[in-house]
């Protein structure tokens, strides 16, 4: 029998809050992304963190109009992955 791989999906999204991604986006980020079955981590290039890690997620310093690469892993990657772009792309 073949071991099935876990689904993988990557992107890259632009923060678009004023004030980047601060405190209360990240908090937003956890809690979203804590029912869902995938491994999400969000950086720059190669330096990625635990999307799920608020303190992880602020050491990214990330401005408004940072781009970020997001890499979701598991079955649920695609709902992870849009989950992401929901709360980061938001305006506000």
């Amino acid at each position: 029998m073949r071991e099935e791989r876990p689904k993988r999906l990557e992107g890259e999204i632009e923060v678009r809050g004023a004030l980047g991604l601060h405190a209360r986006p990240a908090a937003r980020l956890a809690r979203a992304l804590g029912p869902l079955k995938a491994r999400v981590l969000i950086g720059r290039g190669e330096n990625l963190v635990d999307a799920r890690s608020i303190l992880d997620v602020l050491t990214l310093g990330a401005r408004a109009g940072t781009r970020l690469r997001v890499v979701a892993e598991g079955e649920e990657a695609e709902a992870a992955l849009e989950t992401i772009r929901r709360i980061l792309e938001a305006e506000a």
